[in-house]
C-alpha cells in the first residue's frame, strides 16, 4: 500500500469541496431566478394617462425580484397559481381613475382556468398627468402588500 502525504489529500479534498460548493451555490442561484411569482394583469386602460400608469406598473413587475410577468393565466402553460390584477380605468382632463382588484387563478388545462377574486383587496386610485409613474409603483406596491398580508383571504381554486 502506498503512503499518501497528508497535506497532498487535503488538498485534493479542498479542490473536490471548492467545486461542488461552487455548484450548489450555482444550482442555488438558478433556482432563485425560478421563484418568482407569476403576475397576470389584465386592464381597461385606453387613455393616455391609464394606460402609462399601467406601462409603469407592469415595468415594476418586471423589473422585481419577486414578480414575473405572464401573457396568460396557464403561466406560458406551466399550470401555476397566478396572481391576477384586473384594472378599469377612466379619464377625464388631466385625471385617471384607476380601479382595481386582487386575486388568483390557476389553469389545469389551455382553456380551464379556474379564477378567484378577492372583492376585500378593491380599491381605487385618482392618478395625475404629472404623476404617473408613482401611481404605477404605488399599484405594485399595493400588489405586494396584498400578497404579503398574513390576514389575506385563502382564496379556493377548484
Amino acid at each position: 500500500m502506498m503512503n499518501i502525504p497528508v497535506s497532498v489529500v487535503s488538498r485534493v479534498f479542498l479542490k473536490i469541496f471548492i467545486v461542488v460548493s461552487t455548484l450548489t451555490s450555482a444550482v442555488v442561484v438558478a433556482n432563485a431566478a425560478d421563484v418568482r411569482k407569476p403576475v397576470f394583469a389584465k386592464g381597461a386602460c385606453l387613455g393616455k394617462i391609464s394606460s402609462d400608469m399601467l406601462s409603469s406598473l407592469k415595468k415594476e413587475i418586471h423589473n422585481s425580484q419577486k414578480y414575473r410577468l405572464v401573457r396568460d393565466l396557464s403561466d406560458e402553460g406551466q399550470m401555476d397559481v397566478v396572481l391576477t390584477i384586473d384594472i378599469n380605468c377612466a379619464e377625464r382632463n388631466s385625471v385617471a381613475a384607476i380601479a382595481t382588484v386582487f386575486g388568483r387563478a390557476k389553469c389545469f388545462s389551455l382553456n380551464n382556468c379556474h379564477i378567484a377574486i378577492d372583492g376585500s383587496s378593491i380599491r381605487s386610485d385618482l392618478c395625475d398627468s404629472n404623476a404617473v409613474a408613482e401611481c404605477g409603483q404605488a399599484l405594485f406596491k399595493a400588489l405586494d402588500d396584498y400578497v404579503n398580508n398574513p390576514i389575506r383571504p385563502s382564496l379556493k381554486l377548484y
